[in-house]
């Protein structure tokens, strides 16, 4: 086989195969273009089961673009002996002895590469590269053969030695042997010994096990119990924490400041939301005049009673909307209206009786300790430096009473302030 083509003017040449190394295309030399049927059973030697046939003895050429397993390519030759220019498929129908030829060649290069480990067809170039590699490993194989001869022959002469020193080793093995046997059977009747040693052992063992999980359930239950116990220890603690908290801030509770709400609103004070006094512009009904007065007598009543403080010539009696004071007679803290009042002067005498069971009060706290009050009791009136103003209705407007039942309260609002701080919760 050689690789190029002829010199002159470029022409057309079908390349079918190529070199399995270097990818070069081949043309195949013409003794493989021209294999008879008995030359291709005698190379072959029986390993094609199936003979390839000249069918175009009898038939017609065949589409060069039949699936018939050969590779064809088209080269133009050039001045150059070794340039292929590989092109597309030729458009010109070939014919079955072609194809035919090509199947021969394939089977061949199949069987070649089936018995040796190098693909087949290969070009010249790389044939002779392969050849070169083949000698090198061949010297080496040589040259190992002739290593083992050597060692072989100087193997060969140490055998006789070797071989009583081997004698020699052997016997003293034997001795070794009995020896050995005899310390086996001292070992073996030891084993048996510890043999039973261990079955008791184990007997102890699994006796210790079942004791060993008695206890562990116990020590479970205990645990178990145990748990119950911090948690309910811890419960109580939880709930004393929380008690005793509640009980701190109920300690620093001012229960007067809860339970009557002092404030303001507008030209009115008022007590727990119900105003006290009435304007011409704010008709405030009576019934809420008489709440708010009740609500004022249980809380004088009360900071008297926090304080052991017992009034002179009078009893306060709170009873809601209509609470009263007790004194030669009673007298009411509250109304039913009327024009002006001129049919009910008791109620100015139940104010004015309260007014002054405040004075007695606020007189004792500051008594006490160096406090003084906003505004100052004289008889009917309350006030400051700049006027004091009537608490009774008669002959007095609603603007000034209003102020004047303002004030009262403010003086009450410092007086809780003083018994909640002087005489906390306990």
């Amino acid at each position: 086989m050689s690789s190029g083509s002829s010199v002159g003017s470029p022409t057309s040449t079908q390349v079918s195969f190529c070199c399995q190394r270097c990818a070069r295309p081949l043309k195949l030399d013409p003794s493989l273009q021209n294999v008879s049927l008995k030359n291709f059973a005698h190379l072959t030697d029986g390993r094609s089961s199936t003979q390839p046939t000249p069918d175009y003895l009898a038939n017609p050429p065949i589409d060069i673009h039949a699936n018939d397993g050969a590779d064809r390519k088209i080269i133009i030759d050039n001045t150059s002996k070794d340039d292929f220019c590989v092109l597309a498929k030729p458009e010109a129908a070939k014919t079955e002895a072609f194809s035919y030829k090509l199947r021969v060649a394939m089977q061949l290069f199949d069987i070649l590469s089936e018995n040796s480990e190098i693909d087949h067809p290969l070009c010249e170039e790389c044939t002779n590269v392969l050849f070169l590699q083949l000698d090198s490993q061949l010297r080496n194989l040589k040259q190992d053969c002739a290593d083992y001869r050597k060692v072989l022959a100087q193997l060969q002469q140490q055998d006789s030695a070797i071989t009583s020193q081997l004698d020699e080793e052997i016997e003293q093995l034997r001795v070794e042997e009995a020896a050995l046997l005899l310390e086996l059977d001292e070992v073996s009747e030891e084993r048996a010994g510890v043999a039973a040693e261990l079955a008791a052992l184990q007997l102890s063992e699994k006796e210790l096990e079942r004791e060993e999980e008695q206890l562990h359930r116990e020590i479970n239950q205990y645990e178990h119990r145990l748990a119950e116990v911090n948690l309910q220890q811890k419960c109580l603690d939880d709930e004393l924490k929380y008690s005793h908290n509640e009980l701190e801030k109920l300690k620093k509770t001012n229960v007067f400041n809860t339970v009557f709400h002092i404030w303001h609103e507008g030209h009115f004070g008022t007590i727990n939301g119900f105003r006290l006094g009435r304007l011409p512009t704010f008709n405030v009904e009576w019934d809420e005049v008489n709440a708010a007065w009740g609500q004022t007598a249980l809380l004088l009543y009360s900071l008297a009673n926090a304080n052991s403080f017992v009034f002179q010539g009078y009893k306060i009696v709170p009873f809601g909307s209509q609470s009263y004071l007790q004194g030669e007679t009673k007298i009411p803290l509250f109304t039913n209206g009327g024009l002006r009042l001129f049919w009910d002067a008791k109620f100015d005498q139940g104010m004015v009786a309260f007014l002054d069971c405040l004075k007695q009060f606020l007189d004792s706290i500051e008594k006490k300790g160096s406090f003084n009050f906003p505004y100052k009791i004289d008889k009917s009136k309350i006030g400051d430096q700049k006027g004091f103003y009537s608490i009774k209705l008669h002959f007095n407007s609603e603007e000034q009473w209003t102020k004047a039942l303002k004030f009262m309260l403010i003086n009450l609002k410092w007086a809780l302030t003083v018994v909640a701080h002087n005489k906390p919760n306990k």
